[in-house]
């Protein structure tokens, strides 16, 4: 599979977690989401969480199976100002659910690979 303006080959796992068992779940295909509990993503998220990995696939139930891409090559929609590509830097969750950020402070996870700014888009090698 081959991404970017470069392509190649690129290593992917991806792992079944669940929604949460109770409150509104909201969860779109694409979405950065956070770890809640034991194999438990949302993508409700505050400014600056840690982000466990991207959505494959809508949910709206809770306790519903979802596949989560955790390590491989994410695109997230960001917030704010563009998140930097200098090999080191990385991104953590927004306010706004689902999408990502610039850390405020220190590297975040992931590293960034490319920003495409027109489409508020972010490359993140997890």
């Amino acid at each position: 599979m081959a991404y970017g303006d470069v392509g190649g080959s690129v290593t992917e796992l991806v792992i079944t977690c669940k929604t949460p068992a109770s409150g509104t779940v909201s969860v779109a295909k694409g979405d950065a989401v956070k770890l809640t509990g034991a194999y438990t993503v949302d993508n409700a998220t505050d400014a600056e969480d840690v982000v466990f990995g991207q959505a494959l696939a809508d949910a709206d139930t809770n306790g519903a199976a979802i596949p989560v891409k955790v390590r491989g090559i994410c695109l997230f929609a960001y917030t704010g100002d563009a998140p930097t590509v200098d090999g080191e830097a990385g991104i953590l969750a927004s306010a706004t659910d689902g999408k990502v950020k610039a850390p405020a402070s220190g590297n975040g996870v992931g590293r960034n690979l490319k920003v495409d700014a027109a489409n508020t888009l972010v490359h993140v090698l997890l």
